[in-house]
C-alpha cells in the first residue's frame, strides 16, 4: 500500500472479548493519534452510550422481517458471548473511544448505518436468512453452555478468522456481501477521507473478520486517486 496508509494502525479486535480490550487501550496510548476510527455507527454509538435509554435489541419481540429478526438473533449470541466473557459487546469500540478522547483524537464513526445493512439484507434471498436465523439459537445456546471460551480461542488461532470467512461466504454468499464486504467498502471510503483531511497518525479498530477486506478496499481506492 501506498506511504498515506501507513499512517494508519489496525487494530483487529474480536468482539466480547476483554484481551481485544485491552490491547485497543493499549494501542492507542502508545501511537496517541489524530483520529480514532471505530466500528460503529452513530446509533450503535448512542445505544452503547446510553443502554437503558432505547429498547435492547435481544428483548424486543420478533418482528415477522426476516431480516430484522436475523439481526436480533446475531445480537442475542453476542450478548450472551459477553455475559460470560466479561466483556460486553461494544466494550472494545467503547474503550477505544475513550482512550481516544483522552489523547484529544477526534473520534470517526466509520461503519454503515444499521439501517442501511438492514435495508440491504432485503435483496439477500430468502434461504439464506432463514438457514442462518435458524442456525442461531442453537449457537448461542452452545455459548451459554459454556463453548464461548473455545470459541473465542479457537477464533485467536493463525488463520481462523479466515477460514470461518471462507466457510461463510461458501454457505452465505448474499449476507457475505451485505454484512461484510458492502461494510468493508464503506469502512474503506471512510478511512480513505480521513487519511485526505488528516496528517497525523490514525488507528482503526475493527472487527477481526473486516481488517483484510478493508485494507484491500482502501489499497484500490489509494491506487485509484
Amino acid at each position: 500500500m501506498g506511504s498515506r496508509s501507513e499512517r494508519i494502525v489496525f487494530v483487529a479486535v474480536i468482539h466480547t472479548d476483554l484481551e481485544s480490550v485491552e490491547e485497543v487501550r493499549r494501542v492507542v496510548r502508545q501511537v496517541q493519534p489524530d483520529v480514532v476510527a471505530v466500528e460503529l455507527d452513530h446509533e450503535r454509538y448512542e445505544h452503547l452510550s446510553n443502554p437503558d435509554a432505547q429498547g435492547d435489541l435481544t428483548t424486543m419481540p420478533l418482528t415477522g422481517d426476516t431480516a430484522q429478526d436475523l439481526m436480533q438473533q446475531l445480537a442475542a449470541m453476542e450478548q450472551a458471548l459477553g455475559a460470560i466473557t466479561g466483556s460486553n459487546v461494544g466494550d472494545e469500540m467503547m474503550a477505544a473511544i475513550e482512550e481516544g478522547r483522552a489523547a484529544g483524537a477526534k473520534i470517526a464513526l466509520v461503519d454503515r448505518p444499521m439501517k442501511a445493512t438492514v435495508q440491504a439484507m432485503m435483496r439477500v434471498p430468502l434461504d439464506e436468512l432463514y438457514n442462518l436465523t435458524n442456525m442461531l439459537p442453537d449457537a448461542t445456546k452452545d455459548i451459554e453452555e459454556g463453548g464461548a471460551f473455545d470459541l473465542l480461542e479457537m477464533l485467536k488461532q493463525d488463520g481462523a478468522i479466515e477460514d470461518v470467512l471462507e466457510q461463510f461466504r461458501a454457505e452465505f454468499p448474499g449476507l457475505t456481501r451485505v454484512l461484510i464486504e458492502e461494510r468493508d467498502q464503506y469502512v474503506a471510503n471512510a478511512l480513505h477521507f480521513i487519511l485526505n483531511d488528516v496528517e497525523g497518525q490514525i488507528v482503526a479498530v475493527l472487527g477481526a473478520g473486516h481488517i483484510q477486506g478493508v485494507k484491500a478496499a482502501l489499497e484500490k481506492l489509494l491506487s485509484d486517486s
